[in-house]
């Protein structure tokens, strides 16, 4: 697989789903969480309450991990991604607006609370912009036989060297 196939299979990916699986991890407790996502380039933007357990996680340890994938019917119908990073939440003014207008294009449907200022006053105390960047994806194909995943390593959100395939012994 190329980079330009890899980087299209992951783009489709977070184009066309609308949720990932977030995990986080404090003090050896693991916990994982369904976020509505949208990507900015290779960075999943997500909207989330500071009160939120994942997100006090975040605080105490950025480290984290996430997943992306359609529904399957069957083994050979499984696709998806699988990415180890960081997230945090998004600490200017500029990157917020930012991450409102990427997270309206996917989702028009949240504009609606722009609409009632009332409302969105309360939701803007409530929620915070968070970005999950990261460090490695891994793609999982099986419609091109059983098991077939690459991977690339990103640094500052640019690949670093072609996607490699993945071994048995590398899983």
């Amino acid at each position: 697989m190329t980079l330009d196939q890899f980087d299209a299979s992951v783009k489709t990916m977070l184009t066309s789903v609308t949720t990932m699986t977030l995990a986080t991890s404090v003090d050896g407790r693991p916990w994982a969480t369904d976020v509505y996502f949208a990507a900015n380039g290779y960075e999943l933007v997500f909207f989330s309450s500071a009160a939120s357990r994942h997100c006090q996680n975040l605080l105490a340890n950025s480290a984290c991990a996430a997943t992306v994938h359609p529904p399957a019917a069957s083994w050979r119908e499984i696709k998806g991604l699988q990415m180890e990073g960081m997230a945090e939440p998004v600490a200017s003014v500029e990157a917020t607006a930012h991450a409102f207008m990427v997270y309206f294009a996917k989702f028009p449907f949240a504009r609606d609370l722009t609409l009632n200022p009332l409302e969105l006053a309360k939701k803007a105390f409530e929620v915070s912009a968070h970005v999950f960047r990261p460090a490695r994806i891994r793609y999982i194909d099986n419609a091109l036989g059983f098991g077939t995943r690459f991977a690339i390593r990103l640094e500052n959100g640019v690949p670093v060297g072609p996607p490699e395939r993945e071994r048995a012994a590398d899983r």
